[in-house]
């Protein structure tokens, strides 16, 4: 019997959105300064976790809705909230959660 994938939910960023997804991040000075240098290393992350044998998910963090997620949980929108936010919402995609998305809007993965 074949063992299951892991499932991983990467943080992804749309270019449009990532100078004020940066802003708003408290951690956002960590992040790299341009997309484009961001990309290369979400791609990175995004390979590796696939050759590890991963099933990996790219989950889109839109600005408002990330906020509000980060809000109704009082927790500081920073790196261990997007890689909470990104799981919570793989996890969904994978069917391992049912019932209440609790405030992740369906969507947010994203495509290509």
């Amino acid at each position: 019997m074949p063992v299951p994938q892991k499932v991983v939910g990467i943080p992804w960023f749309a270019s449009g959105s990532y100078l004020t997804c940066r802003t708003m991040m408290t951690d956002g000075a960590q992040l790299p300064e341009m997309h484009d240098e961001w990309l290369i290393e979400a791609e990175y992350l995004l390979s590796e976790t696939e050759a590890a044998g991963h099933r990996a998910l790219k989950v889109m963090i839109e600005p408002k809705e990330f906020s509000l997620w980060c809000r109704a949980r009082n927790i500081p929108a920073d790196a261990k909230a997007r890689v909470r936010f990104a799981n919570y919402a793989a996890f969904r995609e994978a069917g391992y959660v049912s019932g209440n998305p609790g405030r992740v809007p369906k969507g947010v993965l994203a495509r290509g």
